[in-house]
């Protein structure tokens, strides 16, 4: 009796693609949703088991860094035609919360753990653009990372960073509370959904310029 030598050996067809890797297994992710995407589920949906996933990947904060950076990369050719700092900082911050906004917190989480190395390169255009107009780079690195957390922070769409407290703070209003505070109170939580991202992102900008005269 003949024994097929080559098919014991190599059991998939020669040319065959693999049912997994790194690739794969991010498109998968991105597909279920990254506010909602587990290792089970990537594992059922390739068709192999959830240990042969972390042949290719660490874990999920591993796969979700790799989606972020894969959903950014996709928006970074319309940011290296941009070619002043500001505008190229806004345009990112909007890029970050349009993509991540959902998943902004588990981003930051998954990034304090490690960075993937294609997100930097991402980045890059804007770092430069920063040092080209006098930032030293280590305040270049501060300012990418704050455009990030605060577009991390502020939600999807919406004042979702501000609704929240706002309900909280006028359920404890009473007589004791100052006519500002009840001001403040009411105009937040009555303000266009919007108006808290573009302030926040204008502070920060407005932050930077004025910081970047001071040290001219």
């Amino acid at each position: 009796m003949t024994v097929n030598t080559a098919s014991a050996t190599n059991p998939r067809p020669r040319g065959r693609p693999p049912l997994i890797d790194r690739e794969r297994i991010v498109a998968t992710a991105l597909e279920l949703g990254l506010d909602a995407f587990s290792l089970t589920d990537i594992a059922a949906a390739l068709g192999v088991s959830t240990p042969a996933l972390y042949s290719h990947v660490e874990g999920r904060d591993h796969v979700l860094r790799l989606a972020a950076t894969e959903v950014l990369t996709r928006g970074e050719a319309g940011l290296a035609e941009i070619d002043d700092w500001r505008e190229w900082l806004r345009r990112w911050a909007l890029l970050i919360r349009a993509e991540l906004g959902d998943i902004g917190e588990d981003v930051l989480e998954a990034v304090r753990t490690s960075v993937d190395p294609a997100a930097l390169r991402v980045a890059e255009h804007g770092l430069r653009l920063l040092v080209d107009a006098g930032f030293d780079p280590a305040d270049a690195g501060y300012a990418l990372w704050l455009v990030v957390r605060t577009a991390c922070t502020a939600g999807p769409t919406g004042g979702a960073s501000v609704d929240a407290p706002a309900r909280r703070a006028r359920a404890v209003v009473d007589e004791h509370t100052s006519s500002e505070m009840r001001s403040a109170i009411d105009a937040v939580g009555t303000a266009d959904a919007e108006g808290a991202f573009p302030f926040d992102l204008g502070v920060v900008i407005a932050g930077l310029e004025a910081r970047l005269a001071d040290d001219g």
